[in-house]
């Protein structure tokens, strides 16, 4: 908690000066942005309290992914901001990124002087920030009086952590940030979210579903994570023998070792997942929307199979049944949830289901790792250059133990999603829901400055990589240690086989040239390293975390399919893509 000590109980001086002991009292200490000095008494207020981990960027998009993964790895809330116009322009695939993935986020931008912007006067940068964020926040709100300041900045940071969390976003004209404001701190009690829980009856009709199925299932989704339900979904799994599995946003909630557990990533997980999609009678979802990944009810590749039940959990009741028809819909959070389910069952009868439900799943799950460590001792015992599964699984294997994953977008997240195992969701940040590229060296940078005692490694293509590169330079000045190992095979890989196996067309535009990023860790004041053979892999790894600096590894690669490829169709379904000539 915060020490009452540093905050002065009746806040009389500005908007900005009360904004920040408001930061205080509800305990964000996580800001990242790139300087405004529409805001800079906000700026100056909290660069000067040590009670804030503050930290200037080189681009506002990687100030939200830094909030992003500040949220990840600690469960607090952060906070991002951008200057007027460009600056909340820039700001804004950091706060889409956290929209799609539910992360509680304070969102600031300046704007121009409140009786000149609406109707505005064309000023320098002038925009929109309302019309500009409201598709990508909770909640979006401007503050144009003195008076109300306290009460929308209370109001926007309990919106943003209750029910089904999100960012939020407080536009505040640079001439309203200097106006006198007197606020009493106390006036406003600090909310706790309630976690709602299902009635008991409507529980009883849970456990009966599930007793009377002959092939349940179990599916954790990112709630699970977000709840911080990890230890009760492991105790169901366990208590019900059920087999289980979990989405990439729910990525560490499994025990790895259960011997009913079937696969994460969804169709990464592999062929025991996609077949118990399809196969199961009745499936236990929790904290789960159903979204493109699983798959389950995408017509008209996958259509729902007939007398599939499924029940689903979710603290949103705009999410039950949104996505995916539900035998049950039911309002919860999920860590409240499963524990009141757990006391349900401890102690009572074993489930009945047949024991060779969980047997056949097992096995295609050993079947699906044997033939992605195919692809991988291919790639690490041939000639020429190893492929990126081979490299990826030996980083999976040399991880320190505790290691906080960053895990970036593109080709290389499904192998990342194959083979790393964090033993917990708040060892990993990744942005799942919107697949963002360029998130992992941002997010491994926030992640490092909200747990400074633990290695961070983030794991990135080079397509991927360059997007956000330049914030190597705010590593290197904040004195923030991580190690970036970027999986260079100089392609966007996603859209290689577009490339060269539809189109033929080495025009598209899919292949890059092969940079140094080992050369160019240098450059903004990191130590760079190139790796050519898996066996460099291990050694390298350990200098990079003895270092007194960033590393960067360039890992020479080519590019690898996926087995699973074929489940883009997901996304891409409806698509005809035919070549123009």
């Amino acid at each position: 908690m915060t020490n009452p000590e540093t905050i002065t109980n009746a806040a009389h001086h500005t908007v900005s000066g009360v904004f920040v002991q408001i930061l205080k009292k509800h305990e964000i200490r996580h800001v990242f942005g790139l300087p405004a000095a529409q805001m800079a008494m906000i700026m100056d207020g909290i660069s000067r309290d040590p009670y804030f981990r503050y930290v200037t960027t080189r681009h506002e998009e990687a100030a939200g992914h830094m909030a992003h993964a500040a949220h990840l790895v600690t469960g607090e809330m952060a906070m991002c901001f951008g200057t007027t116009g460009a600056g909340a322009a820039n700001l804004v695939p950091g706060v889409a990124a956290a929209w799609a993935d539910n992360i509680p986020m304070l969102v600031v931008t300046p704007s121009n002087q409140v009786n000149a912007i609406d109707p505005d006067f064309d000023q320098l940068q002038h925009l929109d920030h309302m019309a500009l964020y409201r598709p990508i926040t909770k909640w979006s709100a401007q503050i144009r009086s003195a008076e109300r300041a306290p009460e929308l900045i209370e109001r926007a940071i309990a919106i943003a952590r209750s029910g089904r969390p999100g960012p939020v976003h407080l536009d505040i004209p640079c001439d309203v940030g200097t106006w006198k404001c007197t606020y009493d701190l106390d006036s406003i009690p600090i909310l706790t979210p309630p976690r709602p829980v299902p009635a008991s009856t409507d529980l009883d009709r849970v456990v009966r579903l599930l007793r009377e199925a002959k092939r349940p299932l179990l599916l954790a989704g990112g709630g699970v994570a977000r709840s911080g339900a990890t230890t009760q979904f492991r105790e169901f799994a366990a208590l019900t023998g059920i087999p289980f599995m979990t989405t990439a946003k729910a990525l560490g909630v499994a025990d790895f070792a259960a011997p009913n557990y079937i696969g994460s990533c969804v169709f990464w997980g592999g062929r025991a997942v996609v077949r118990a999609c399809a196969e199961a009678d009745v499936i236990l979802a929790i904290g789960c929307k159903f979204s493109t990944w699983i798959p389950i009810h995408k017509p008209p590749l996958l259509n729902l199979p007939r007398g599939q039940k499924i029940i689903q959990i979710d603290i949103d009741d705009g999410m039950l049944g949104k996505n995916v028809p539900v035998t049950l819909g039911l309002v919860g959070d999920a860590r409240e949830t499963l524990t009141a389910l757990n006391n349900t069952f401890a102690g009572t009868q074993a489930f009945a289901f047949p024991a060779g439900w969980v047997q056949d799943l097992a096995k295609d799950r050993l079947d699906y790792l044997a033939e992605i460590d195919a692809v991988a001792e291919t790639g690490a015992t041939g000639n020429g250059t190893p492929n990126t599964a081979a490299f990826v699984r030996e980083l999976a294997r040399i991880m320190p133990p505790g290691a906080i994953i960053s895990m970036d977008g593109g080709q290389v997240a499904s192998w990342e999603m194959t083979y790393m195992q964090p033993r917990d969701p708040r060892h990993l940040a990744h942005s799942a829901g919107m697949g963002h590229m360029g998130f992992g060296i941002p997010a491994a940078i926030g992640a490092k400055i909200a747990h400074p005692d633990k290695p961070v490694i983030a794991i990135t293509g080079d397509g991927a990589a360059g997007l956000t590169i330049q914030e190597l330079e705010t590593a290197a000045r904040c004195g923030v240690k991580i190690v970036a190992v970027v999986f260079n095979d100089s392609a966007w890989g996603c859209y290689l086989p577009l490339e060269v196996h539809v189109f033929h067309n080495i025009r598209f535009g899919s292949t890059l040239t092969n940079v140094d990023f080992a050369r160019v860790a240098e450059g903004f004041g990191c130590n760079g390293e190139q790796i050519d053979t898996v066996a460099q892999l291990a050694p390298a790894l350990d200098r990079a975390l003895k270092a007194d600096k960033t590393t960067v590894l360039n890992v020479i690669t080519t590019f690898t399919p996926h087995p699973m490829d074929s489940y883009w169709g997901l996304a891409t379904q409806g698509i005809n893509l035919v070549p123009s000539a």
